[in-house]
């Protein structure tokens, strides 16, 4: 096998997607599955698309083209960043629906669909809470009023909002409502009811799981609750969910032991492949040092520095001395030899950039 690698275990994340989807499914909110951390890879969607996600959504347009690639036409696929203006040619070839923020950007695909003669489905982003994108509600009238009027074959399905992807305020019940009063607005003034309230992300977990998000938010973008197993609001495990569905591994290729400095070990993995703040070290007596676009620097916890340099399994603190021995994880207390693998979970942006690095294989299991 080579290194580093990525271990995709497809049996958890069927239990993870499985879990958030019928929880879900009780509250008649439809799940839209994100790919962009996995870098839509098809071995992973497949198990998805099993697991009972009806709806595929990307920030990238080439993810969304391998999906449509894949899937053909009958599939629902969502982009779901603010296109690029050069990109709208490109989106209604692809993409069902659009997140939407921009009336500039509306007109040039509105020109595109009315050459085409096709229509093409928008979700109009409201700014809440997260300071990244959307319209601010007292502009989401005049956002309406112009395209409902003046571009008919761009049909607006839905109201969305966003928190904890920029800012670190929660979502809150409040911002919630403001899709929902908005909704109400625009169907007394206009007769026309938006169909959808995409009420946000990973991150209202918690109320979706105490039923206390309001009936109207019948849909929901989530990613990292099915492959990290976290809610985003305060970065939790969710209960029943595996939180190891990726494990990176990575080889050592050189160890240190000088007088001058602890035991330390480099490891064939640096920040061209993923940045060792997204890492967390499964091995409990060594601890990240350092980074350099090429290595990652491990060492000894300082309570478990060898004690006697000449007996490699003499360790200060409470370590058992038996080579026999073994933690509750499974580690021997002992030191790390060239040739060595290093296991590391990761976060969400861990998981995204080891699946976007070439140089990572990834391996399923």
């Amino acid at each position: 096998m080579s290194f580093p690698c990525i271990k995709i275990n497809l049996n958890k994340i069927a239990d993870n997607a499985k879990l958030i989807i019928d929880r879900c499914d009780k509250s008649g909110i439809a799940v839209i599955g994100v790919t962009k951390s996995i870098l839509a890879d098809i071995n992973i969607v497949k198990v998805l698309k099993k697991s009972g996600i009806k709806i595929f959504g990307d920030s990238r347009l080439l993810n969304l083209a391998k999906l449509r690639n894949y899937f053909g036409y009958g599939q629902q696929l969502v982009l779901l960043r603010t296109p690029m203006l050069t990109e709208c040619e490109d989106l209604v070839k692809i993409c069902d629906t659009s997140l939407q923020t921009e009336l500039k950007t509306i007109r040039i695909l509105s020109k595109i669909c009315l050459k085409k003669k096709i229509t093409h489905n928008i979700i109009i982003m409201v700014e809440t809470d997260d300071r990244r994108e959307g319209i601010y509600p007292r502009q989401v009238m005049a956002f309406f009023d112009e395209v409902y009027k003046n571009h008919k074959n761009i049909r607006i399905i839905g109201l969305g909002t966003n928190a904890r992807c920029l800012s670190n305020k929660k979502p809150t019940l409040k911002s919630i409502n403001c899709l929902i009063d908005l909704r109400n607005k625009i169907y007394s003034v206009y007769g026309f009811k938006i169909p959808v309230i995409s009420g946000g992300n990973s991150s209202l977990w918690k109320y979706i799981e105490t039923e206390e998000l309001p009936k109207e938010v019948n849909q929901v973008r989530i990613g990292e609750a099915i492959f990290i197993g976290n809610e985003t609001s305060d970065y939790t495990t969710i209960k029943g969910a595996h939180d190891d569905c990726f494990v990176l591994e990575a080889e050592i290729i050189e160890i240190k032991e000088k007088k001058a400095e602890p035991y330390k070990a480099i490891i064939a993995l640096g920040v061209q492949d993923v940045s060792c703040k997204h890492l967390k070290i499964q091995n409990p007596y060594y601890e990240i040092i350092g980074q350099s676009s090429d290595h990652t620097v491990i060492g000894l916890k300082k309570q478990y520095r060898l004690a006697n340099r000449k007996d490699s399994v003499v360790f200060s603190g409470e370590i058992s001395k038996s080579k026999k021995e073994k933690d509750k994880n499974n580690f021997y207390p002992s030191k790390l030899r060239v040739g060595s693998i290093i296991k590391f979970g990761l976060n969400y942006f861990g998981l995204l950039s080891c699946m976007t690095s070439p140089f990572i294989v990834k391996k399923y299991i």
